[in-house]
């Protein structure tokens, strides 16, 4: 396979969709002007497009629609002709499903909600379903990937709604015997077996396309991987990040997002590194407000410092015409970033963590809810609840990743966190078990387990045995408290949390309620709802299995991103499962340490970010970090990335303690080491 994803660390998109409803569009583009733009920017990759979500393609197609007012050139073609010649590596972007003309000229075609309506203003889909549009799809990709470009992504392989077209009702009634069911209820077999469909087919979808394209050329390919934390409605499993080279997303959220997002896109990618996407505007629907030098800077940098490439994506004006200002701002970040770019690069690193997070796209689902399929409601309470976990390792500076629920190997790890994991199969199960029998640490909250991946349920956890509690049928009011036994401490939480009661495990903390319904309209206090019951519940206990331990948390108090549940988290990790990596630190929460290996010689990569709230960033002074790192004998050279300046690096007990003097947003200290 084509490897130059291995070799570019800096990437760029630029994106077009220009329609044709103004005849002066896309008339003053200039290929040349556009590589000039790019070598400016500094990157080592671009990705160019050759369908948009309009539907229109940037080369003379004959299965597809050109743009009109290209009048027949090959902009795409002599764009990345050039590129080529400039040596910056060329990537084609197509884009399925949000493909508008499509749609619009094929009714047969179209995506169709089971209330009907074909678009959402806009936007119009075609469904991956039918076996038409899914040739039509294959064959115009085979046009674009006879063009001279090393890697293609493909845009939107995910459900935008529910569908239920008349592709979908037959291929569903052909596998199950039975019709698309009308309510959502995460509790309900028939329900889950539709949503299990949904997600084989976009999965399926997915896979034929780099199949076909495999069978064609030696070449990348990537589907677009946002979507892998983002819920149920767009049907994203594993399935779509087995179809990819490697995971490429882009993300709007932030500092935390962007971290957490990271770790998840490293774990489902099949190679390294993986791509991180992120506006240089500040959000895709701003054309022109664009992010400081400073913002740019750290998001680069949070990628950087956990062994991805970055990328960033620009929008082109409507006739055809950059901005040379954001290409001049993108190039003086590359110039900024340029010596840990290629520091990177050179040691292709992969993320250390003794703590990982627990992806299942199965998990993310609203259990409470039980609505008509033509409104689903409900919102994402374990990636919430995951997202407010993962603040807390990062500000308490506990590296951490990610692992699948596909993954078998859990070496180094000594602690995984379960957010929420409702559905669980047996094989997962075993390997948990067995994790925790070898002495690991696992953290699970809700109702981690408690269902199969088809919906179905003894009524008690998959995993009762490891937690040492066992489900009710009854669940704690949405205001509730954690009221700990050994200490004058309540905890709040705002969300709904099944009872449990603990057979084996060691009460750490029960259940109080307010005394009336938090919706009722009798009440204690007008403003909130203070603990009055104690409950015979457990809300948090511990457990020991074989050689290992259990934390079980009933409460998502971990979502709520507030000091009180913060500090209530930091505890739980200091006490429990603290890192066995980072030692000791003096760096202020606003900065993430990373921990890095590299995969090409004995080396580690520690990466300090300082990526504060208010930018530009204050910088950080004289950082001091405790390091116990695996595998290390005796260290050798230690260099800071910055300015390649030795530094004194002091062990003692196997422990290697370093100091940073200035840490403006982001430096980078490569150790040398003799194995152990």
């Amino acid at each position: 396979m084509n490897d130059w994803y291995k070799r570019c660390y800096s990437r760029l998109l630029i994106d077009n969709h220009i329609t044709e409803d103004d005849p002066s569009a896309m008339t003053r583009f200039d290929p040349a002007d556009y590589v000039a733009m790019v070598k400016t920017a500094g990157v080592e990759s671009a990705m160019v497009y050759a369908t948009c979500h309009n539907g229109n393609c940037y080369f003379p197609t004959k299965v597809g629609h050109m743009h009109a007012n290209l009048k027949g050139r090959d902009i795409f073609g002599e764009t990345v002709d050039l590129l080529r010649s400039e040596g910056i590596v060329p990537v084609a972007y197509y884009t399925s499903v949000y493909h508008n003309h499509s749609a619009k000229t094929h009714p047969a075609w179209r995506f169709s909600p089971i209330n009907g309506g074909h678009h959402n203003g806009r936007y119009w889909w075609s469904c991956p379903n039918n076996d038409e549009y899914a040739a039509f799809v294959l064959d115009e990709i085979a046009e674009v990937i006879a063009y001279d470009v090393d890697g293609i992504f493909n845009d939107m392989t995910f459900w935008p709604g529910i569908c239920a077209c008349a592709s979908c009702r037959e291929k569903y009634r052909a596998e199950t015997g039975s019709e698309i069911p009308r309510k959502v209820d995460w509790k309900d077999p028939a329900w889950v077996r539709f949503q299990r469909f949904r997600e084989l087919s976009m999965a399926s979808f997915s896979q034929a396309i780099t199949n076909h394209i495999k069978s064609i050329k030696d070449m990348t390919v990537t589907h677009q991987t946002s979507t892998i934390m983002h819920g149920w409605r767009q049907g994203y499993t594993l399935g779509i990040a087995d179809a990819c080279d490697y995971t490429s997303g882009d993300f709007y959220g932030g500092k935390y997002q962007h971290v957490i997002g990271s770790k998840v896109l490293a774990a489902a990618s099949q190679n390294q590194p993986y791509e991180f996407m992120t506006s240089r505007c500040v959000n895709l629907r701003d054309h022109t407000s664009m992010k400081s030098e400073a913002e740019l800077t750290a998001e680069a940098a949070t990628t950087l410092a956990n062994a991805g490439a970055y990328f960033f994506i620009d929008a082109i004006n409507p006739d055809g015409t950059l901005e040379k200002g954001v290409y001049e701002r993108l190039g003086a970040v590359t110039k900024t970033l340029a010596p840990f770019t290629q520091t990177v690069k050179r040691l292709q690193p992969e993320m250390v963590a003794d703590k990982a997070f627990y992806y299942s796209s199965a998990a993310y689902v609203d259990q409470t809810t039980n609505s008509d399929i033509m409104a689903p409601s409900g919102g994402k309470p374990a990636v919430d609840e995951m997202n407010g976990a993962s603040i807390i390792l990062t500000r308490s500076h506990i590296p951490f990743r990610a692992v699948t629920s596909a993954t078998e190997d859990y070496s180094g790890l000594n602690a995984i966190i379960m957010n929420n994991i409702m559905y669980t199969s047996e094989e997962e199960n075993d390997r948990l078990r067995a994790f925790v029998a070898n002495g690991g640490t696992l953290l699970a909250t809700g109702t981690t387990s408690l269902f199969r991946p088809d919906g179905t349920t003894t009524g008690n956890f998959g995993l009762a045995d490891v937690f040492g509690v066992a489900h009710t049928d009854a669940r704690a009011k949405r205001f509730h408290y954690l009221s700990f036994e050994d200490r004058r401490w309540l905890v709040s939480s705002h969300a709904a949390a099944p009872f449990v009661k603990a057979t084996d495990a060691r009460v750490l903390a029960r259940i109080v309620e307010p005394l009336f319904d938090p919706d009722a309209e009798e009440y204690t206090s007008i403003h909130s709802n203070p603990p009055s019951v104690a409950t015979e519940y457990a809300g948090l206990t511990v457990h020991s299995f074989g050689n290992g331990q259990c934390l079980y948390l009933s409460s998502p108090v971990l979502s709520l991103q507030q000091d009180a549940q913060q500090a209530f988290g930091a505890w739980l990790f200091r006490e429990y499962s603290p890192s066995g990596l980072v030692l000791d630190t003096n760096a202020p929460p606003c900065v993430e340490i990373t921990v890095n290996r590299s995969t090409v010689k004995d080396a580690y990569l520690i990466g300090f970010v300082n990526y504060q709230k208010e930018l530009p960033n204050v910088p950080v002074r004289d950082i001091s970090v405790t390091l116990a790192l695996p595998g290390v004998k005796a260290v050798g050279a230690c260099t800071r990335v910055s300015n390649g300046a030795s530094l004194d690096v002091g062990m003692n007990g196997g422990s290697l303690q370093l100091e940073v003097p200035r840490l403006d947003t982001l430096e980078m200290i490569e150790i040398e080491y003799q194995p152990a």
